[in-house]
């Protein structure tokens, strides 16, 4: 049981910090790549916009709420 439960912990620290370490492009023809030029899940590449809306709220492309340092002005 301890075994499992360390690998597991090992396993989710390194796909968080492979997640933390990428970053993700689109090429001329649309496709999204990492770093490391592989190919990878179009959400990958999807870049959020936060707008405030009438009585300064942030939000997000979707109107739901987010932290307000996200809004740049």
């Amino acid at each position: 049981m301890t075994k499992t439960l360390a690998l597991v912990a090992a396993f989710s620290f390194a796909l968080s910090g492979a997640a933390l370490a990428a970053s993700y492009t689109l090429d001329s023809s649309g496709k999204c790549h990492d770093a490391h030029g592989r190919f990878v899940k179009a959400e990958m590449c999807v870049q959020h916009t936060y707008k405030l809306d009438s009585k300064g709220k942030c939000r997000n492309e979707h109107g739901e709420f987010v932290a307000s340092k996200l809004c740049h002005t």
